[in-house]
């Protein structure tokens, strides 16, 4: 009997301690993966208490807390040590992990550095090839300029002799001097006439063909020159058949030129770079060199006017070869070390590291990210937009019924804001267009700033109750409420172009891009939906950067040129010239179609220097002929704020040798108020050339009077917007006067252009305006068509006639050119008539173009 309760008490006592004893090795091996466990092991070491109606006495107490020594010390220890065990093991292991880790993140890092250079090595030699085309193109457009201006001169001088077939050499010594070729021409070494009694086999076989004959030959100094002699007929008109080209035969122009110095003026500020330009013309080769050719040196050959052909040599190409390349070369060894410094320390670490505390989970803090939030007006920034934008795709992904959506809002006007009222202005109306737009937007919707004038709201819709248009109208509605600029003046309303974009996108960046699309397509105060067309419309403008490469070398440009008017005399003071485009697929395009993308890729300089010089000359050949009248050019911003740009301008006065007076530079309104200061600086560094200034659409741009006494300018132009009917008459003429008041306190000239009526100018003469131009006056011209207008003089039309465009070529115009009897217009700096008869068209055949 008392052993039977003391074996009773005894048992429990033994689980508990042997629970006990194995608790903490259990959890000290499981201490190193898992918090849990220390949390739970005091409970776990308890012994459990007996039940009530188990026998308990005095002499029981003691053997019931102590087992049995041999059995709860004999399973402790064995525990323990094995969990020893697992522990050294684990330790023992650790720098083999820690290597492993670290090789890899070696292995990782030189392959992407391997990558990354070979990368940047084929980004640099394409970046080299592309600059090596479009300095090809500048040079071979440059020197197509210098075979077009000799073959001007070539003109000028057979109309002499055609018209003045037996002048003497005397006579054409004078013509040569009035004409300044020697000026004009710097690369001209000898122009004179041959006689039939001077004549060669060549030559007799040039008459007869009508063409020219190009000799190369070294001069008296050594320089390599080339002789061109062209055929001179009587009636300036080469004849038809061979009997008569022999009958009408005045001689031979000879005309002596030094190509090397034509060549090292393409070659200016291209350093090594060279060419060398071949000339074929039955057995004759005429062959000239520039610049020094490098060894392994890249080339292009272009095809000229004339039948020339210019092969130009660049520096060698660089090879793809990351070694071959200094930044990849760079790359590769920067990122193999950063990889071995990172193996390095994974390695350090991992085998240095003691056993961490385990940490204790707390619950997640609210921590504001300043970094995630525009400033300016609290609102979420491109950053987090993105975040919510990617989170917004997945779970519509994960759920069909959900469809996400997005509104790119470009505020507009924005831009004017600041620069007329200043940047604490357009501060303000951005914080006012941000609280606008989180009260439009639904609950869910998420509206953040992108950028400067550019918000996005993020829309999550049921697929069939998809009504994004509906929040676009709320937001153009909340817009158009009245805005009021605490400081700054009256109220006004604020417009955006707001593009739609929705469905089943994965990337972010799609879809704020196709957003962005469609509000581009939109236009002002309108929002429209994305669709693809939109997408190859960009693809579009990349193949047309190219065409318009290859249409600037292949010479695909020309002008047109607009008159202007005096409305007192009726007669033409001035021509407006207007480039176009001749595309071989499209047709003809307008600069609407082409110069946006032109001014965006910069290929407007070269295209604005070839119109400057193409207009001069064409000038200088009218004055030269006898027909005084002055030209005026559109200049872009990006020509306008160019260091080299009064270089373009003096470089096109020297070669055609056009009176300064007689070149007007029209430059817009809106390009001059970017910076008044530094347009002031380069007007005045322009105006020393002696040429005149007009400034173009003006009333778009805001310009004071203050402003204008610091420009140095000749004209003013109103745009047609301003002459169209508003809503009230006295507005319309308040606002011409103003404009033409302003005009005679500065002492400058006021041009009304887009002029369509007679109406308008009924108008215009009340108001006191003297000069207009459009299409009531006069459609642009082509070249041959200006030239047919000179010398006419046709009535002008009476008052009573009735308002509708006269046509530019089948009619005969309604004004007439100016020519040196008349008085001096205002735009043709007045000079002493000039005894040269009519330089004729070198298309004598060509039709009118419109």
């Amino acid at each position: 009997m008392n052993g039977s309760p003391e074996q009773a008490v005894q048992g429990p006592a033994s689980s508990a301690v042997s629970a006990a004893s194995e608790t903490p090795a259990s959890s000290e091996a499981q201490a190193v993966s898992e918090a849990q466990a220390l949390s739970d092991a005091p409970a776990s070491s308890e012994a459990p208490a007996p039940s009530a109606g188990e026998p308990q006495s005095a002499d029981d107490g003691a053997g019931s807390t102590t087992p049995p020594a041999p059995e709860g010390d004999g399973n402790g220890d064995g525990d323990g040590r094995e969990s020893g065990r697992v522990r050294n093991m684990v330790r023992g292991h650790r720098g083999a992990w820690a290597a492993v880790g670290a090789v890899l993140c070696v292995l990782a890092g030189i392959i992407g550095s391997v990558l990354g250079a070979h990368a940047v090595a084929r980004h640099d030699a394409a970046t080299g090839r592309r600059a090596f085309q479009q300095t090809s193109t500048s040079i071979a457009s440059t020197l197509n300029l210098a075979i077009r201006h000799e073959e001007q001169l070539i003109v000028s001088a057979s109309t002499f002799f055609g018209a003045h077939p037996k002048a003497s050499h005397a006579e054409f010594a004078a013509w040569v001097t009035w004409a300044r070729t020697h000026r004009r021409y710097p690369e001209l070494d000898a122009l004179g006439l041959l006689m039939p009694a001077q004549s060669s086999p060549a030559l007799l076989l040039s008459r007869d063909t009508g063409s020219s004959l190009y000799t190369p030959f070294l001069s008296g100094s050594g320089t390599r020159a080339l002789a061109v002699e062209t055929p001179v007929y009587r009636g300036i008109v080469t004849p038809r058949s061979v009997f008569g080209r022999r009958a009408a035969s005045v001689g031979w122009l000879r005309e002596v030129l030094i190509p090397g110095i034509v060549l090292r003026q393409a070659l200016a500020g291209q350093s090594g770079y060279a060419l060398s330009m071949t000339h074929r013309a039955g057995t004759t080769n005429a062959l000239f060199t520039g610049g020094a050719t490098q060894s392994g040196a890249q080339s292009a050959a272009i095809r000229l006017h004339g039948g020339w052909t210019v092969r130009i040599f660049g520096a060698a190409p660089a090879g793809t070869g990351v070694f071959a390349d200094g930044r990849a070369l760079a790359l590769l060894i920067g990122g193999t070390l950063l990889s071995v410094l990172l193996g390095l320390l994974i390695f350090v670490l991992g085998r240095g590291r003691e056993r961490a505390p385990v940490p204790v989970l707390q619950a997640p803090r609210d921590v504001p990210h300043e970094d995630l939030y525009d400033a300016l007006t609290g609102l979420p920034n491109h950053a987090l937009m993105l975040d919510r934008a990617e989170r917004m795709l997945a779970r519509a992904g994960r759920q069909s019924e959900i469809v996400a959506g997005a509104l790119f809002v470009d505020v507009d006007w924005v831009k004017d804001v600041n620069d007329k009222l200043g940047q604490a202005a357009g501060d303000q109306l951005l914080k006012i267009v941000a609280a606008r737009l989180e009260t439009v937007i639904r609950t869910g919707d998420t509206v953040g700033r992108l950028g400067g004038d550019e918000f996005v709201v993020l829309v999550e819709a049921t697929a069939r109750g998809v009504r994004l248009d509906s929040l676009a109208r709320r937001i153009i509605e909340a817009l158009h409420e009245p805005v009021e600029l605490e400081g700054f003046g009256p109220s006004f309303v604020l417009s955006a172009s707001i593009g739609i974009a929705f469905g089943r996108y994965t990337v972010p960046e799609d879809l704020l891009r196709d957003a962005q699309l469609a509000a581009k397509a939109a236009g002002k105060d309108r929002y429209t939906l994305f669709n693809a067309n939109m997408r190859s419309v960009i693809e579009g403008r990349g193949v047309l950067e190219v065409e318009l490469n290859t249409a600037l070398a292949e010479g695909q440009f020309f002008l047109l040129y607009e008159p202007i008017c005096d409305l007192d005399s009726r007669r033409v003071v001035g021509l407006e010239a207007l480039i176009r485009w001749r595309h071989p697929e499209q047709g003809v395009l307008a600069p609407d179609a082409f110069i946006p993308l032109a001014e965006e890729t910069g290929l407007i300089v070269p295209i604005g220097r070839w119109a400057l010089e193409d207009a001069c000359s064409r000038a200088a050949t009218w004055n030269v002929a006898g027909h005084r009248v002055g030209v005026s050019v559109k200049v872009s911003a990006n020509q306008l704020n160019r260091d080299g740009f009064a270089t373009d301008v003096r470089r096109a006065l020297q070669q055609s040798g056009i009176d300064p007076a007689m070149l007007t530079l029209d430059i817009a309104e809106p390009t001059v108020m970017r910076d008044v200061a530094a347009a002031a600086e380069r007007l005045r560094e322009i105006k020393g050339l002696g040429v005149r200034i007009a400034i173009d659409e003006f009333g778009s741009g805001y310009a004071s009077n203050s402003d204008l006494k610091q420009l140095s300018l000749d004209f003013l132009k109103v745009d047609r917007s301003s002459l169209a009917t508003s809503d009230t008459e006295d507005y319309r003429s308040w606002l011409l006067e103003t404009i033409l008041v302003a005009g005679r306190d500065l002492s400058l000239r006021v041009i009304a252009r887009g002029v369509e009526t007679q109406e308008q100018i009924d108008t215009l003469q009340a108001l006191g305006c003297r000069m207009a131009q459009g299409s009531f006056m006069g459609e642009p011209l082509p070249v041959e068509a200006v030239e047919r207008l000179f010398g006419t003089d046709v009535p002008a039309v009476s008052a009573s006639a009735p308002a509708a465009p006269t046509p530019a070529a089948s009619a005969a115009p309604a004004l007439a050119v100016s020519t040196p009897a008349a008085p001096a217009p205002a735009l043709a700096a007045p000079v002493a008539p000039a005894p040269a008869a009519p330089v004729p068209s070198e298309r004598p055949d060509a039709q009118p173009r419109t």
